[in-house]
């Protein structure tokens, strides 16, 4: 899991930037990469990343911006600075991907975003900088347009895939039965743990990722454990628990 900067930053929507379009200043004293996301002609559409400097600025979209709300998400060296509850994929190279949904299972991450609320002049300017809060918009803005739809996941086909034995990819001696919503995991054939679950969107220490398990061990019924499904097929699940680098890598058998 990527550590995250648990940063401030300020977002200031000037009237009369330089330059048409939407626009980010670095004021911080580290370069910062920048990525965007907005409703485009086919679905929500994520691009990244632009780079820019300290103490300079970057025009990412020229013109007249035609939508009244964009997202952005800022990094740098230390990691990424805070955002809102707004979700778009991303990768770590350059790219453009439509849609914001099963980020994980094409092979991208889901990462918070937050929110441009544009001016009616139709232009907008992000300042990246260490401050307390969010600037207020200069001026009404128009109505807004839909937000970024939350994930909505199918729990009943999921629980249904998740069923059966599974075999560690890493460690063959470990198997991991799934009956209805009880685990049983085994090693060499012995039981070693059982617990329960419950599918859920996200969890609290996922940062917006999911669908996720959580997980609940009879040996520690008061610390569940959320296990961020990062692949589920018909062959192969890949799950890492909140909180950690490695994730578990499973494959169906009998």
């Amino acid at each position: 899991m990527r550590l995250y900067l648990i940063a401030c930053f300020a977002v200031f929507w000037l009237t009369a930037p330089a330059h048409a379009g939407l626009t980010f200043c670095n004021d911080s004293a580290l370069r910062a990469t920048v990525a965007i996301g907005y409703k485009g002609d086919q679905d929500w559409t994520s691009e990244g990343w632009w780079g820019v400097e300290p103490e300079e600025c970057v025009t990412v979209l020229e013109g007249p911006l035609p939508r009244t709300h964009y997202y952005w998400r800022a990094t740098d060296e230390n990691g990424a600075f805070a955002a809102q509850d707004y979700y778009f994929c991303v990768t770590d190279e350059a790219f453009t991907i439509v849609g914001d949904r099963d980020c994980a299972a094409r092979g991208h991450r889901r990462e918070r975003f937050s929110e441009i609320v544009v001016g009616t002049s139709g232009t907008a300017t992000v300042r990246i900088a260490a401050a307390a809060a969010p600037a207020p918009v200069e001026g009404r803005a128009p109505d807004p347009e839909p937000a970024p739809a939350e994930a909505e996941y199918d729990f009943d086909a999921i629980l249904a895939a998740l069923q059966g034995v599974w075999h560690d990819l890493d460690d063959e001696a470990f198997t991991t039965i799934i009956k209805g919503n009880a685990i049983e995991d085994r090693f060499i054939g012995i039981v070693a743990g059982e617990a329960s679950f419950e599918l859920a969107a996200t969890c609290a220490k996922a940062d917006g990722a999911g669908p996720v398990m959580m997980v609940t061990y009879k040996q520690f019924p008061d610390e569940p454990i959320c296990w961020i499904l990062l692949k589920l097929d018909d062959r192969e699940l890949q799950f890492v628990p909140a909180g950690f680098d490695k994730p578990t890598r499973m494959r169906k058998g009998v």
